[in-house]
């Protein structure tokens, strides 16, 4: 038997010398997600940045940088403002109290600095990346997970883990207490936003809303077996259960995951979309049931 395609780890771990972390063990243990397995669609942009598509306090979407260099979730004034984000004069840093990523990932009560810092004016200013970015997610996101990327595949794969990082120190809201890299990084932004008018801005890539199905699917020895259900997706409610195998969508045999994400890349929410399924239970050779599901929207 083959085994399953692998995916290149991405590690991500702290310096000592960066960054200070701790594991809060009993508050971690209370999330129910811990243990749990995410595929997260992303966007690789021109400026190969890895995008992902967050909800903030149940607003959005929003696209923020996967930056494993950024000590914290960045988010820019704009983003702060949509998602109705409130600043307290007397913190540096902000709490964002539901943070969720496409794919089904969610965190509670997330550090986030409010800042239009250079890399965002920037690239948003030039157009560079093709798509707005709205903010970044640094180590306090990131490290709460075990995160696997395969630059041939449009999704992540992200773990839950065990592990909370410590906030960061709350120097104060004063603009004169902000560290010193986060100042500089201000002017910069100025110098971009000047660059602009004599470079000019690129046009924004169209965004056009992806079909959602909420199938989370795997492949081994030329079968697709459904590894998860996202919840109120059209495949929870069409009864869809982990284990079944999937062997044909839209009139096409789909054998591999590559053939599967060519059956299903055009389509659009609203569309409805027939699978043939095998039930876990099935034998081999059982005759796969047919499903009609509606494609929801994607984030």
């Amino acid at each position: 038997m083959s085994r399953p395609r692998s995916l290149l780890l991405v590690p991500l771990l702290a310096s000592a010398g960066l960054l200070s972390a701790t594991s809060s063990v009993a508050e971690a243990r209370q999330d129910p997600q811990i243990g749990q397995t995410f595929r997260i669609p992303y966007r690789l942009t021109e400026t190969n940045h890895f995008i992902v598509r967050t909800r903030i306090n149940g607003k959005g979407p929003f696209n923020l940088v996967v930056d494993t260099g950024a000590p914290a979730l960045f988010l820019s004034e704009e983003a702060a403002k949509s998602s109705g984000l409130e600043l307290n004069d007397r913190r540096y840093f902000s709490r964002i109290d539901r943070l969720e990523f496409e794919g089904g990932a969610e965190l509670e009560d997330v550090q986030a600095r409010v800042e239009d810092i250079f890399q965002l004016v920037g690239m948003n200013a030039l157009g560079l990346p093709g798509v707005r970015i709205d903010g970044m997610l640094g180590f306090n996101v990131l490290a709460r997970y075990k995160i696997e990327i395969d630059p041939t595949d449009d999704r992540m794969t992200w773990t839950r883990l065990d592990y909370n990082p410590r906030d960061l120190p709350d120097p104060g809201r004063r603009a004169n207490n902000a560290p010193a890299e986060v100042q500089a990084m201000g002017l910069l932004g100025g110098v971009a936003k000047l660059t602009a008018v004599f470079v000019g801005k690129q046009p924004e890539d169209q965004l056009i809303p992806r079909g959602f199905l909420g199938l989370e699917l795997s492949e081994a020895d030329g079968v697709l077996l459904v590894t998860g259900v996202l919840p109120g997706s059209a495949a929870e409610e069409a009864g869809v259960a982990p284990g079944a195998r999937l062997v044909r969508v839209l009139g096409r045999s789909v054998r591999s995951l590559d053939e599967a994400r060519s059956a299903i890349g055009q389509v659009e929410p609203g569309d409805r979309v027939d699978v043939h399924l095998v039930p876990a239970e099935g034998e081999a050779g059982a005759d796969p049931q047919k499903l009609t599901l509606t494609a929801g929207k994607g984030l």
